[in-house]
């Protein structure tokens, strides 16, 4: 061999440099065919193409500028904020087209405010693998959307430090965010009309009693509805799902829902075998002094005070217990997660998705939870949520881990992370997607509230759809139909049973119907929610009901026009109204009426405030779109989503 290449040596030098040379020039015209993944466009709009790379760097920026208490402002037309990457990345390509900018004075103004000097910005880019050009440049961003805002949706002119200041203030008091927005589009003038039936809303006090009677108790009375009335019924709240359907709450769509498997390594029972002896509680005591009544040494060199071993020993040995049983469970979830990725060795991917072809050789919980025992000598709980269908709205329920967070990310709670599951199609903005959960394998270790373990996988999911037939719900919908009828029929009768609440008392009514007479207490006419809006408020057993509170305050108005509540006679305080959302008819009397009186009415009056309590109560439901909603925002920039084409492609070649 050797003589063979002494031989043909000049040969083959020449052959190889020429086979160099070529790869050397096919190089760089092979790279020039393939496609940057981020140059890939998203969608199209006026001036240009969105592309991958728009929407990951957006969603890269909002996720830092969230880290200062810097956010965007939460979408009107969505109950998520999902699609807010889209709305960032659209804002910024319109914001370039009107030719806004901000200064490097700006940005420095703006990262005083925040409480980041240069060398925070450096140690964050260091953690995030980032560069402190990067930081500055998503805080100009930040800046540019401001004045996006107060050009496009008519904000008032905020310098950015003011704007940032008022933001981060409403998120660390969220009571006080429903002002953020009303501060921000200025104070509106008000009309003393307004001002009075805001004040007189929630000043004003009304109370009685009320008798709440169910249709249910009037279903043996009540005839076995017809086939054309099942259908009917059916055909009306079939896509609507349980509880959602207006106004009586029906809903006949199969939910979101999920079969699921969990072991459950509880932290109580970590505790009972963890051993502290007293040299290692001693040790600890030397270690953390500061955690015993203690304070860190202020001298260089110099030694903690603490208060004596002997007075804080139970308190040592007890932190010392917790620290262990939390590092004896971190380490129990960590293997347990290990032992069941192994089941993903030699599964090939799909759409960055492993392909599960055979779910009976996956490593059983019970396999897990018994090695896990051997080498820590805690057995698991194995939880199987009695191995039918969890609903959506039920996964919060779950024993344990039900209110878990992902033990790496404490903001993500167990529901949102379950329905985040390929298999239920979640939106291609959701936050969780890169955690590729999927049916069959094992989802990222979950922490419960008292610290304990959960590692689980999912074995089914469904998407909602519509119920295959009629007969899947048949009993359900048979049923809402006669208590429907019942319902209505009791509505026909509400003037019987006032007529009878006057001569009889409402007692005798409750006696009648099986069921009580409950008192109200003084209440208003609305009461501000947390969003900041008003609503009508939730009184015992009629619940959250507009038109009862409507009728009750009309009635309690006429009688009071009329002379006065106390001295009314019983049918001028006495009526009845429907609940539909409970197929109830509510039978009441007022008692009491207590108006606000001027003196209240000129305090509230003068409250600085009221302007934008009003603002952000009556007159932000008034205002017209909002210009940054992602709806507005695909319109006026005429923005059409390209992966919408692609599906629509993809779906007539598989039928084709």
């Amino acid at each position: 061999m050797l003589k063979f290449f002494r031989k043909y040596n000049k040969w083959i030098l020449g052959i190889g440099g020429c086979l160099l040379m070529i790869v050397f020039l096919i190089q760089p015209i092979m790279s020039a065919f393939q496609t940057d993944p981020l140059s890939i466009p998203v969608g199209t709009l006026d001036g240009g193409d969105l592309t991958r790379g728009d929407v990951m760097g957006a969603t890269s920026e909002l996720s830092l500028l969230r880290r200062f208490g810097l956010s965007l402002d939460r979408d009107p037309d969505e109950d998520n904020d999902n699609r807010d990457p889209l709305r960032w990345a659209l804002i910024l390509k319109d914001a370039q087209r009107l030719g806004l900018s901000a200064s490097q004075r700006e940005v420095e103004l703006l990262q005083f405010e925040i409480g980041q000097s240069a060398a925070d910005i450096e140690m964050i880019a260091n953690r995030m693998n980032a560069t402190p050009g990067y930081i500055r440049q998503t805080l100009r961003r930040w800046l540019i959307v401001q004045q996006y805002k107060e050009l496009v949706a008519g904000q008032s002119h905020l310098s950015g430090q003011d704007r940032a200041r008022l933001m981060r203030g409403a998120i660390t008091n969220p009571q006080s965010f429903r002002f953020y927005e009303a501060m921000a589009y200025g104070t509106p003038r008000l009309s003393k009309p307004l001002v009075e039936h805001f004040l007189q809303d929630q000043g004003a006090q009304v109370s009685g009693e009320v008798v709440v009677i169910r249709a249910e108790r009037f279903l043996a009375e009540t005839p076995t509805p017809t086939e054309a009335e099942v259908q009917a019924l059916y055909e009306r709240f079939k896509d609507a799902l349980p509880g959602r359907g207006e106004p009586y709450g029906f809903g006949y769509r199969v939910p979101d829902r999920v079969k699921i498997e969990y072991l459950s390594i509880p932290m109580d029972e970590a505790r009972l075998r963890v051993k502290v002896s007293e040299a290692d509680a001693l040790g600890h005591y030397r270690q953390y002094p500061d955690r015993f009544g203690g304070a860190p040494a202020t001298a260089p060199g110099g030694a903690a005070e603490a208060k004596p071993y002997e007075q804080v020993r139970d308190d040592v040995i007890e932190d010392l217990t917790s620290q262990r049983a939390f590092e004896m469970v971190e380490k129990m979830a960590k293997a347990a997660y290990g032992f069941f990725y192994e089941d993903t060795r030699g599964m090939d991917k799909q759409d960055d998705y492993r392909v599960v072809a055979d779910a009976s050789k996956l490593t059983s919980m019970r396999a897990v939870a018994e090695r896990l025992e051997s080498e820590y000598g805690l057995l698991p709980k194995v939880l199987t949520a009695g191995g039918g269908w969890v609903n959506a709205e039920a996964l919060n329920s779950l024993p344990g881990i039900g209110q878990g967070r992902l033990a790496d990310n404490f903001r993500v709670d167990f529901a949102s992370f379950i329905l985040s599951v390929k298999e239920l199609e979640p939106s291609r903005e959701n936050p969780l997607l890169p955690r590729r959960l999927q049916v069959g394998l094992a989802g990222s270790p979950m922490m419960g509230i008292d610290g304990s373990r959960y590692i689980f996988r999912l074995t089914d999911a469904q998407p909602t759809h519509l119920p295959d037939s009629l007969d899947a719900v048949r009993a359900q919908v048979t049923q809402d139909a006669q208590v429907l009828a019942a319902y209505k029929k009791l509505l026909a009768e509400s003037d019987t049973w006032s007529g009878q609440a006057v001569d009889e008392g409402l007692q005798a009514i409750a006696d009648r119907a099986e069921t009580t007479v409950v008192p109200l207490p003084p209440t208003p006419r609305r009461v501000p929610l947390a969003s900041g809006l008003l609503a009508a408020p939730s009184l015992p057993a009629v619940g959250q009901s507009e038109p009862f509170v409507e009728a009750f305050f009309n009635t309690a108005n006429l009688a009071r026009a009329n002379g006065g509540v106390q001295d009314a006679a019983a049918d001028a305080v006495t009526g009845g109204i429907g609940i539909d959302p409970q197929l109830s008819l509510a039978v009441y009397r007022v008692d009491s009426y207590q108006p606000l009186t001027r003196e209240e009415y000129n305090e509230d009056a003068n409250n600085p405030l009221l302007p934008i309590m009003i603002d952000a109560t009556i007159l932000a439901e008034a205002r017209a779109e909002n210009p940054l909603s992602l709806k507005a925002l695909t319109h006026r920039l005429n923005y059409k989503d390209g992966r919408e084409d692609e599906e629509e492609v993809e779906s007539s070649d598989e039928d084709s």
